[in-house]
């Protein structure tokens, strides 16, 4: 980071007599058939956002997106923070932001595993932690890189600054997080022509079929510092 830029703020024969008995104790004494059998009763569906919402003991997701997804081997239920849609600002102070809750359910276990993501600070360095709301333990941690110093033009807008750092750099982020399946994290620092600097965190994710099949970190656009 440049020195002169300020500091960052930021889851069978018993049964057949059985079946004979009923049937008998079953029949008209009269007729000697059996009564019209009743219909069914409907089954009832369980509600996968309401499963969740209990699952969070109490989590505030009023400002969070419900979304489910099913193949063959697994249910995914998540809540996802609609702010994610913008460049988020990371206000001074801020030192966590809960990006997404995510429930899977593995069909063949008969298991179920709920986890938090979301962003953590401290001091200068910001993390995606994912945690096992069950345990607590941590799943995992992705540590951003340091923002290098501004060495490059100014701009009309951080969204400007962006978008020059994915022309010339996306590329190649991308292709690796295809190859590996693994998110790629990025930091550069944005100045602006009024003055004002910025610490830009970026994730480049993975774009192959088969590397999203259980997204624990959302899509997201940036995250941004003030300097």
């Amino acid at each position: 980071m440049n020195s002169s830029h300020k500091r960052s703020r930021f889851v069978f024969p018993l049964l057949t007599a059985s079946v004979a008995l009923i049937l008998v104790a079953s029949c008209n004494p009269q007729t000697g058939q059996p009564p019209p059998s009743s219909s069914p009763s409907p089954v009832t569906q369980a509600d996968p956002k309401a499963e969740l919402t209990t699952a969070l003991k109490g989590a505030d997701v009023s400002q969070f997106d419900f979304e489910r997804k099913e193949d063959d081997t697994q249910i995914v239920s998540s809540f996802t923070n609609r702010n994610l849609k913008n460049v988020v600002r990371v206000e001074p102070g801020t030192n966590n932001i809960v990006l997404k809750y995510t429930s899977v359910k593995d069909k063949g276990r008969n298991t179920t595993q709920v986890s938090k993501t979301e962003l953590t600070r401290s001091d200068k360095t910001l993390a995606i932690v994912v945690t096992d709301l069950n345990t607590g333990a941590a799943i995992s941690k992705d540590t951003f890189p340091p923002p290098g110093p501004h060495a490059g033009p100014t701009f009309d807008s951080l969204e400007a600054c962006i978008e020059d750092f994915n022309c010339k750099h996306k590329g190649e982020l991308l292709c690796e997080a295809n190859r590996t399946c693994k998110d790629q994290f990025a930091a550069l620092t944005c100045c602006l022509k009024n003055g004002q600097c910025f610490s830009v965190h970026l994730i480049i994710r993975p774009t192959r079929p088969l590397c999203r099949l259980l997204d624990l970190i959302p899509n997201f656009d940036s995250f941004v510092l003030s300097q």
